[in-house]
């Protein structure tokens, strides 16, 4: 059997990086976008090439190959900035467009979008894949574009008979990722030891997904040849103080550390729904693991060594 061909987008990204190293190890043939080839010049292989690109430019050949994975994206530095609305459309909506015209002129034969799971309106239960999207309440301009992006993709997609998939990701946490955030910041605070304060009573939820879950379903979807839109989540929500327990578990710290603000008086729901993902599990065969087992996942892969300059703190 011939080799399959990913291409990939962001692929210097936290997860765009994730998604080419387990390709190759599962013997896909990987052509990476990057603006910066050398930052990737490390994973170099036989069935590894590097294009320097980035979205507004000409699309480089992509060797006809049997899907791309578009990642990249931009996200401006203050979300509520309505100056940014429009780069986030100009690159996050029209840059997609545009990568997927002309990588359909190249012949390709799927499209995986990844998209955001918090273009879903606000509701207290999980949102499913029909579920109404309303990106009103945060990160406005910014969860648009990417909602408009998978409008006009899917659409261009029908149109041009070439298979668009819709990943919408939960929160994804993980190796590589960011220092920034809830997670990061309370494996820092814990695994120094040091008192962790939480606000809001500890009550903020969100649907935190691990990045090798996301990974697989993206994959899947490639191999399984996969249409249309799928929630890409754990499954359930984690409240900001069971979060904070299961890594105090898991680094060997005293729950005892942990704090919390006592909750405000705006009743209105605090984060993120949780996600359905009974549409993944049948079609894909999708079994994501919760944050607890994620986080040990990540300990016995790195024994959380990005945090060890945190250790010889305490």
């Amino acid at each position: 059997m011939s080799t399959k061909h990913l291409a990939v987008t962001g692929a210097t990204g936290f997860i765009g990086a994730r998604v080419i190293e387990r390709a190759l190890a599962q013997g896909y043939a990987v052509t990476a976008l990057v603006r910066d080839p050398e930052r990737v010049a490390a994973r170099s292989g036989f069935r590894l090439r590097l294009e320097k690109w980035s979205i507004g430019n000409p699309l480089p050949s992509i060797g006809q190959a049997d899907a791309l994975l578009h990642l990249a994206a931009y996200i401006p530095a203050d979300l509520s900035d309505a100056g940014q609305a429009a780069s986030c459309f100009k690159i996050n909506t029209i840059g997609a467009l545009q990568v997927a015209m002309e990588a359909a002129s190249q012949g390709l034969r799927r499209l995986v979008f990844f998209g955001s799971a918090q273009v879903y309106a606000p509701d207290p239960g999980p949102a499913s894949e029909t579920s109404a999207t309303f990106p009103v309440h945060r990160a406005s301009y910014y969860l648009a574009s990417k909602l408009s992006a998978e409008i006009c993709l899917m659409a261009f997609g029908k149109a041009n008979a070439m298979p668009v998939t819709v990943l919408r990701l939960a929160s994804v946490y993980g190796p590589g990722m960011h220092a920034t955030g809830m997670v990061p910041a309370f494996l820092r605070t814990l695994a120094r030891g040091r008192p962790l304060i939480i606000a809001d009573g500890g009550q903020y939820s969100v649907d935190l997904v691990y990045v090798d879950d996301v990974v697989t379903l993206a994959l899947r979807a490639v191999e399984k040849s996969a249409d249309g839109v799928f929630n890409a989540g754990s499954g359930c929500s984690c409240a900001s103080l069971e979060a904070a327990q299961a890594v105090a578990d898991v680094v060997g710290a005293d729950r005892i550390l942990i704090g919390v603000e006592a909750a405000g008086t705006n009743t209105a729901a605090r984060g993120f729904r949780a996600l359905e993902v009974a549409k993944a599990a049948k079609h894909l065969d999708y079994q994501p693991r919760s944050f607890r087992e994620g986080i040990e996942a990540w300990k016995a892969e790195t024994g959380f060594a990005e945090f060890d300059d945190a250790r010889g703190q305490r």
